[in-house]
């Protein structure tokens, strides 16, 4: 209900200043507009074989968009890269083995070696005690003591022969024992290589519309690009259930909950409306391009219905979402001013309820075009003046002529 009212003595400038009481409403809708495209409920992912265990590099890869039947060839990779990993992994494994053939033939060498030493020292042993002298009256002392010398000398190699021996075959044993990890890893390596080479295509799973997969900047894999197994290419989507991927601005996006309805309009088929529902809304904004810091809510819409006939994987979209709520002061945009920061309307006070304005700080929630909500600040059947009441009705056509264009200085 609007309608007049006289102003204080302190606050008033015009004898009339139009107001509005204000009162709760039991619906209020809000519209959220968005874009987006179209994509599948459900998609088989086609990747990178995983059976490979190695990075390849794409020779070919089916056009995005492209009709697929099942169990056609869509990427085949390089077989370059493959092939000369084959070719070093053979090298290496080769290698190997004969580096492990002639550790272990010398180790045997050398075992040869120290047995040898042993052997002829006991036989030295054998002499020495064998022409040991039996009388010591005979010999001097300096002679027994050479013989004995002799004796000891003889069993000090043939031990000796024997403790290195052990040694060498310890140590010739741990060598060996590295060049079988070094084989077993190029034989890791040849077999790695063997794989890769075959899985070289790629085969459609079933018949579909081919899709590549994006990156964040939006770009797809094409020819030259490495990719890695296990590595999402593309998808063939399952195109009876479609649903729409928005992108919301986050500063519309506080009351945005699974529930809402909303309509939809595709950009190739703008005189067809579709009805929609919001299935699912992110947690967190993202921005959709990494040079612009603006930040982004995605938010999923699910049809009533597909229409298969019309709607297609990746066709752009503009969606409206209605956010509606209940049991809300809502007043017009008009009446809200703001100073500092602060935002405020001239509340209507006095016996007559509009013989004077004071101003009453607010806080304003969600707004449309012509409203805004009043969370606080403000009593159901309040009445506020829709203009300024300090000034004048001239002074303020004044002003807004004065903003118009082309409008004179003052």
């Amino acid at each position: 209900m609007t309608g007049t009212a006289g102003c204080g003595t302190g606050l008033g400038a015009d004898a009339k200043v139009p107001t509005v009481e204000v009162s709760r409403q039991a619906s209020f809708t809000r519209r959220v507009t968005a874009e987006g495209y179209l994509e599948a409920v459900e998609a088989t992912p086609v990747t990178a074989p995983v059976d490979s265990e190695m990075a390849m590099k794409i020779a070919w890869i089916a056009e995005d968009g492209a009709s697929i039947e099942a169990g056609e060839v869509v990427v085949r990779f390089d077989p370059e890269e493959m092939q000369r990993q084959l070719q070093d992994s053979q090298g290496d494994l080769a290698s190997a083995l004969l580096s492990m053939q002639k550790e272990r033939d010398a180790g045997r060498s050398a075992g040869s070696k120290r047995d040898q030493s042993a052997a002829q020292a006991q036989r030295e042993i054998e002499a020495a005690t064998a022409f040991e002298p039996e009388d010591n009256g005979v010999l001097s002392r300096n002679e027994l003591l050479d013989s004995q010398i002799d004796i000891e000398l003889a069993e000090a190699k043939s031990k000796h022969a024997h403790a290195v021996k052990r040694v060498e075959r310890s140590v010739s044993n741990s060598r060996v024992e590295l060049l079988e990890i070094s084989r077993r890893q190029a034989q890791n390596e040849v077999q790695r290589a063997q794989e890769a080479l075959a899985h070289l295509e790629v085969e459609a799973p079933h018949a579909g519309i081919w899709v590549l997969e994006r990156d964040w900047q939006g770009q797809t894999r094409g020819l030259g690009d490495t990719v890695w197994p296990g590595q999402k290419l593309a998808e063939l989507p399952l195109v009876a259930n479609m649903q729409a991927a928005l992108f919301v601005l986050e500063a519309d996006a506080g009351d945005l909950e699974p529930g809402l309805k909303a309509e939809l309009v595709i950009e190739a088929h703008p005189d067809t409306t579709y009805k929609a529902t919001v299935a699912r809304v992110d947690a967190l904004a993202q921005p959709r391009h990494a040079e612009v810091p603006v930040q982004y809510f995605g938010v999923t819409l699910e049809f009533e219905a597909t229409d298969a006939q019309t709607m297609k994987v990746g066709q752009r979209v503009r969606a409206t979402i209605f956010i509606e709520q209940q049991d809300v002061l809502v007043v017009p945009r008009q009446a809200v001013f703001e100073r500092e920061g602060h935002f405020f309307v001239h509340r209507a006070v006095g016996p007559t309820s509009g013989s004077s304005f004071e101003e009453a700080e607010v806080e304003l929630g969600p707004s449309s075009a012509g409203r805004v909500v009043i969370t606080k600040g403000l009593e159901d059947h309040d009445r506020i003046a829709l203009r300024d009441p300090n000034k004048r009705a001239d002074e303020l056509i004044g002003e807004r002529d004065a903003d118009s264009p082309g409008a004179a200085p003052e």
